[in-house]
């Protein structure tokens, strides 16, 4: 069974929103992660447009400081 946009919007309304709690949306808000990574677009993107980009992340410094 559907509930219209006004329940839903009623139902919200009456909840708290004082604090960090939202369990009230337990098992009503879902994500998927997108399939790109940012930061490997970025990346990309920075290079493409000819910019010099810094690899700061520690797997990549160990293999390049001894």
């Amino acid at each position: 069974m559907s509930r219209s946009y006004e329940d839903l919007e009623a139902e919200a309304a009456s909840v708290s929103v004082e604090g960090w709690d939202f369990s009230w949306l337990d098992g009503r808000a879902t994500e998927q992660r997108p399939s790109w990574g940012y930061p490997d677009d970025a990346r990309a993107e920075a290079e493409a447009a000819g910019l010099d980009v810094i690899d700061l992340r520690l797997e990549h410094l160990r293999t390049v400081m001894p």
